[in-house]
């Protein structure tokens, strides 16, 4: 009522479409008047209003999320993908999670074969990892997170073999000699790893492990996309403070059969159980234990364990606001 009044004379459609692509003067004046609905924020300028709405707390950045779902949602659930699609498109120009996520690949292959002219450009097998999105499930409002189940356990892989890293050849990260060193709008971050003189065994066995990881997530887009199960798998990563569910999916299939306006239905309707997720990961994380065992005791005797590879070194450099929107 406060940002355009005569939202509330539109057809259902023309609200779904507003809601999709606000414009910014129209986000600003709801930013103003949500301030001080939500929060007893008065703020007399739009822009600083905008400003504000950029540094609210955790936490009422989730009333925040919740209260302006409704608007920006489409569907039945109110699903709000939380992605950037592009200058001139909006979630409602996609029916399907299938053709969002083919027309992003073919968008990602384009920039990394226009990066590098020697790249050869992957067949579509489902991309989808680690998404963000935001809908309401049973009127609970939840944030998702949305993945093929390759790059789920691909993920949960990874996360697995920096542990067993660190148990074979334990090491931290401390700071190096340019760690904060000042550079125009920047500082440069360099951390490097301190194993106690083990330096070189954990580079080589780290990398011999990247191209297990790499290889093996290859390997798993292509037989989980084979295997064709159409189905999809929702764990529940909540925390105290968040309603979190993890939507997994088999392969492109089970993509196609669910679409952005009757998610939650359609999800459903092909759901399986999250065990036999899990009987997979399982699967992974043994061999994954068994090749670091072996990767670990064949470079252990090795005379070039000891000896560090010269390589070029790329300098990280973070702009001072990089942290603003985390923070």
């Amino acid at each position: 009522m406060k940002a355009r009044p005569e939202y509330f004379g539109w057809s259902p459609e023309a609200r779904e479409h507003y809601g999709a692509a606000i414009p910014q003067d129209d986000r600003e004046r709801l930013d103003q008047a949500l301030l001080a609905e939500l929060f007893g924020r008065r703020v007399r300028s739009v822009k600083a209003a905008a400003r504000a709405a950029e540094r609210l707390s955790l936490e009422q950045q989730n009333v925040w999320n919740e209260a302006i779902l409704p608007l920006v949602g489409v569907g039945e659930d109110a699903f709000f993908l939380n992605e950037w699609l592009g200058d001139d498109e909006t979630i409602l120009d996609f029916e399907s999670l299938r053709d969002f996520d083919r027309s992003d690949h073919r968008f990602q292959e384009h920039a990394r074969a226009k990066e590098d002219p020697a790249y050869v450009r992957k067949p579509y097998r489902g991309a989808l990892y680690l998404t963000w999105a935001r809908l309401f499930v049973d009127d609970r409002f939840t944030y998702a997170t949305l993945s093929m189940a390759a790059g789920y356990l691909s993920s949960e892989i990874r996360d697995h073999a920096f542990d067993l890293i660190e148990r074979r050849v334990p090491h931290r990260y401390v700071r190096g000699k340019n760690h904060g060193k000042v550079e125009g709008e920047s500082r440069e971050w360099d951390l490097r790893a301190d194993a106690n003189g083990k330096e070189a065994l954990l580079e080589a066995l780290q990398d011999r492990v990247f191209e297990y990881e790499h290889e093996r997530h290859e390997v798993l887009l292509t037989a989980w996309d084979q295997l064709g199960g159409c189905g999809v798998f929702v764990l529940d990563t909540s925390q105290p403070a968040e309603h979190n569910l993890h939507f997994v999916f088999t392969d492109t299939g089970a993509l196609g059969a669910v679409r952005f306006r009757s998610f939650m239905r359609d999800v459903r309707a092909i759901e399986r159980p999250a065990r036999e997720l899990e009987q997979c990961l399982d699967v992974e994380r043994k061999a994954l234990a068994r090749f670091v065992d072996e990767q670990y005791e064949s470079l252990r005797g090795t005379p070039d364990s000891s000896v560090i590879r010269l390589r070029r070194r790329r300098r990280v450099m973070v702009h001072r606001n990089a942290f603003d929107e985390l923070a």
